[in-house]
């Protein structure tokens, strides 16, 4: 915990916090104005879909000054959210307005993602990587569950442009809090004419495609984003109140708040026992939520945080799998394809969840993330290629 991973983990939280607050406020605007499931899953589909521009900024991440497109991201955020601010205390403030401006406040949240993952192996041991993973995981996300909790309470108290206002404070204050702080020694100079962008960019997917047993399992996680995604999609439909709303994204703080805590604890040797088991857990605990759903609230929030938690575990993993296996100066490129690889269905999936409440019942809708979970873990029990992942792994360990 040198100064930098502290400071690091310091934004993190804070920019949580703020993510948290502006995305809830922007899906209830919308819904308030609209009352359209369509639209609802319109701007969730906007909200997710900058997921898939990450593969873009891999080649930026690698080849300039790791501070410098973290204070970018900061800036580009704090700028979205005046103007937000400014637009709703005119008065001015329209529904095409919020979803435009979440798309671009998203887009530079993206950017800062795997800007800071790329910067955490080089600012410690390669033997404390699983540790500092999961401590920014536990970390950030044991005070998201407060934010979660509390937003829809907030926001139906002070309203959206209190929000916005706020997050552009926060932003400004993240961004001097990185130019001030952070201390990272980055001497690098790069023209032109060494900066290959497409050329770099190409050598990502490569580098992925090459990875052989891996990269199924980096495609499995896409198709199982994209399932879980669809019933994601009807949460902000299935809430009455911007307080249960709140209270659906905490129960996902929570569980992926144990379910980091829980990977400290599991060595990545029974990594591939931890997909199955996870999997299967989640798959049945979400199950079991929706057998609550309009029984009892608190117990499908319970059932549903303990599904979120072997989600949770398996995801840092995951990541620390990811970590591990590719080599330092191409992490920033590799990093961003693998994560747009596994995001890149998802906002599709929140749209269709989203179009289809009008036409399907939302209890199927809401079945299929834990079918899927299901369906995945009987894959990973009967499937090679995961044993032939751990394999590798265990020889660069």
């Amino acid at each position: 915990m040198n100064r930098n991973i502290v400071v690091l983990l310091a934004v993190r939280v804070i920019a949580n916090f703020a993510d948290s607050f502006y995305f809830l406020a922007s899906v209830w605007y919308v819904k308030d104005m609209t009352d359209s499931s369509f639209w609802i899953g319109v701007t969730t589909f906007v909200a997710m879909v900058p997921v898939a521009f990450q593969v873009l900024y891999g080649p930026l991440i690698d080849r300039y000054a790791k501070k410098k497109l973290l204070l970018l991201a900061m800036a580009v955020q704090a700028i979205v959210f005046t103007i937000l601010a400014g637009l709703y205390v005119i008065d001015e403030l329209s529904v095409g307005v919020v979803i435009v401006g979440l798309f671009v406040a998203t887009l530079a949240s993206e950017l800062s993602y795997p800007t800071e993952y790329a910067l955490v192996p080089t600012l410690v041991r390669e033997a404390d990587l699983q540790k500092v993973n999961a401590l920014f995981t536990f970390t950030y996300h044991s005070l998201d569950i407060l934010c979660n909790a509390i937003a829809g309470i907030l926001l139906a108290l002070i309203g959206v442009g209190l929000v916005y206002t706020s997050n552009a404070i926060l932003y400004l204050f993240l961004f001097g809090a990185i130019g001030f702080l952070l201390r990272i020694n980055e001497t690098k100079a790069h023209t032109p004419s060494d900066f290959m962008y497409f050329a770099d960019l190409q050598f990502g997917f490569r580098y992925v495609w090459k990875l052989g047993s891996f990269r199924t399992l980096i495609l499995v996680f896409t198709c199982l984003n994209f399932m879980i995604s669809i019933s994601l999609g009807v949460l902000p439909i299935l809430a009455k109140t911007e307080q249960e709303y709140g209270l659906w994204l905490a129960a996902i703080s929570i569980g992926t708040l144990l379910g980091s805590g829980l990977s400290i604890r599991f060595g990545v040797r029974s990594l591939r026992w931890t997909f199955v088991l996870a999997t299967g857990f989640g798959g049945v605990a979400w199950c079991i939520s929706a057998f609550w759903l309009n029984r009892n609230f608190g117990m499908t929030l319970i059932c549903f945080s303990m599904a979120w938690m072997a989600i949770g575990m398996m995801g840092i993993q995951f990541q620390t799998l990811l970590q591990r296996q590719i080599e330092p100066d191409y992490l920033g490129r590799v990093l961003t394809v693998v994560y747009a690889l596994q995001g890149i269905l998802a906002p599709f999936g929140y749209l269709l969840g989203g179009a289809l409440a009008d036409w399907v019942g939302h209890g199927l809708l809401y079945l299929v993330g834990p079918v899927t979970l299901l369906g995945t873990s009987h894959y990973f029990l009967r499937n090679s290629f995961l044993k032939s992942s751990v394999a590798i792994h265990d020889q660069a360990v």
